[in-house]
Order: structure tokens, then C-alpha cells, then sequence
């Protein structure tokens, strides 16, 4: 049986928006880290132009991993990537420019943060996870931080428009333990 190139290329594109997502740069402001344009990094995410050995090799000098697992749909991406010496160097270099980075350009609301960030992460895709699980990956990870109801209100809209999927589960407690109250837990 032939390999479905089509879903291949889909999987490295989503490869490719996880590892902007680690690295919090946008299309603009990893076209701009690698030094090519913005169409070619367009081109790739849309699937109109596949993702060369040698801009993946590229891509993982600079973030210090093996550019060659991008291609590995088993290989996990490592969460390491956003604290190499280059990237670090291009940020501090670029902080003025708020184009370049999603977590700027991710405040303009809490929807558009889960829809457009937290979901096309893989952070949902293995198992339930609690909301406070969620608001602390946000925190920690994606350095978004949610006043309130802002983020237990944008995931029950994922679920709404049936981006994200919920069930009930007994809430877990801060000991680790279960209660009795039924609470809403998120994946995809």
C-alpha cells in the first residue's frame, strides 16, 4: 500500500506550526529567524511547497535538534528547542518587534489563543486534561496568563464550534486525589 502523501504533508505542516508554537514566532517571524520568505514558510503550511531536507536541517541548527525528525512522524519535538542560543539571540535582538511572535499577537483574545495556539499544539492530544492543567501549560509553556473565566469560557466555545471535545470526569484534587464533583476535562 502507497504511503497518502497528502496526509503526509498535512502531518509535517502541523509539525512545522507545532515547532513556531514551541518557539512562539509566527509565520513572519520564523521566515525572518531563517532567513527566507514569507511565501516559502506559506508554502509549506498551506502544502503547496514541501518542507526541503535542507531548510529542516537548517531549522534544527539553529534550535540545536535533529531537523531530520521534523520528517519523523514518530520523533516527538522537543520542548527544548525554545531555549537555544540562536533563538534567544533573535528574540532579544527582535523584542521590539511584536509581529514576529505569537504570544504578542495571541492577546487579542482568549478565543483566538486556543483556536490559533493551545490546540494546534500536541499539548491536548494525549489524554484528558483538567482545566487547571490547561491554565498551568498555558502559564508555564505559552506564557499566557488568563484573568478568571477567560480560559474555561474559550475552551467550552472549542467545544461549541467542535474544534476541542469535553466529557466529565471527577474533579481532581490538589492532593492528586478525586472528588465527587463532576467537572468539564478538554481533548482533542
Amino acid at each position: 500500500m502507497k504511503p497518502d502523501r497528502n496526509n503526509y504533508s498535512t502531518q509535517i505542516s502541523k509539525r512545522l506550526q507545532l515547532i513556531m508554537s514551541i518557539i512562539d514566532l509566527n509565520i513572519v517571524g520564523l521566515a525572518e529567524f531563517l532567513n527566507h520568505s514569507t511565501s516559502h514558510i506559506y508554502g509549506i503550511l498551506n502544502q503547496t511547497r514541501p518542507l526541503s531536507d535542507i531548510l529542516a536541517s537548517e531549522l534544527g541548527k539553529k534550535l540545536n535538534f535533529d531537523g531530520s525528525k521534523i520528517f519523523n512522524l514518530n520523533s516527538r519535538i522537543p520542548r527544548s528547542i525554545n531555549k537555544s542560543e540562536e533563538l534567544i539571540k533573535f528574540k532579544k535582538e527582535n523584542a521590539h518587534n511584536k509581529e514576529y511572535f505569537i504570544s504578542l499577537n495571541s492577546n487579542r483574545s482568549s478565543n483566538t489563543f486556543v483556536l490559533e495556539v493551545l490546540i494546534k499544539s500536541d499539548y491536548l492530544n494525549n489524554g484528558y486534561k483538567y482545566l487547571n492543567e490547561i491554565r498551568d501549560f498555558c502559564e508555564i509553556e505559552m506564557k499566557r496568563v488568563f484573568v478568571r473565566d477567560q480560559l474555561s469560557k474559550a475552551l467550552q466555545y472549542a467545544v461549541k464550534i467542535g474544534r476541542l471535545k469535553s466529557v466529565k470526569k471527577n474533579i481532581k484534587l490538589k492532593n492528586g486525589n478525586y472528588g465527587s464533583r463532576k467537572v468539564d476535562v478538554y481533548f482533542k
